[in-house]
């Protein structure tokens, strides 16, 4: 009952929708009427009229989403005082849960990639850093940021078991099988972004046969 508490407090604690509340509070718009209306970091800076306030946008908003899921899933467990590994995933779970399914915006959220990030970084800070690394190698190679984002959910899973294969699906499983089911709801959350450019590359085609 009280994992089930903490783990609502953690649902809850995601839910906050900071680049909603960033961009009101400094451009007074809302962020719901503004390119994708997605309410993520990326969609955010597009709410700011240079690079600089963009970059820095962006930023601070990752962050404060990285932050939603970090608390819980570092600090959880210790005022649990249980499984770490175990309870550290289910409050990381919730707390993605919360930032994609936002019961303050009729159960609509961002994407899930930063909150994601922040989880893994209390979890296991490496598995982290590598999944982050990857994101910016695609992001520069591809030009889109939800490519990195999806290569970063692969790279969870990947490093997640190659950076501890005799414990993955050991003593660390429960971080492990998180990794996995974050990677397969990036797929997810990213499926319009995956439809519009599979849906741009047959328009591209036919310009071409043309």
């Amino acid at each position: 009952m009280l994992l089930a508490a903490y783990c609502l407090a953690a649902f809850l604690f995601g839910a906050v929708p900071w680049a909603l509340l960033v961009v009101r509070l400094c451009k007074g718009k809302d962020l719901r009427t503004i390119g994708s209306g997605n309410v993520g970091a990326t969609n955010a800076s597009r709410a700011f009229d240079t690079k600089r306030g963009r970059l820095l946008a962006f930023l601070g908003i990752y962050l404060l989403d990285a932050g939603k899921g970090f608390v819980p899933a570092f600090f959880g467990p210790s005022l649990l005082g249980g499984y770490a590994e175990f309870e550290g995933a289910m409050l990381g779970l919730a707390a993605i849960l919360g930032h994609v399914f936002c019961p303050f915006l009729g159960w609509k959220g961002g994407k899930g990639v930063a909150t994601a990030t922040g989880v893994l970084l209390a979890l296991d800070w490496q598995v982290a850093a590598v999944s982050i690394g990857v994101f910016f190698v695609v992001r520069l190679l591809t030009g889109q940021v939800f490519f990195g984002s999806l290569a970063l959910g692969l790279a969870l899973a990947a490093s997640a078991v190659g950076l501890h294969p005799d414990d993955a699906f050991g003593v660390r499983h429960p971080i492990t099988f998180l990794c996995f089911l974050i990677a397969a709801f990036l797929f997810w959350t990213h499926r319009s972004n995956l439809a519009k450019h599979r849906a741009k590359k047959v328009n591209d085609n036919q310009e071409r046969a043309q």
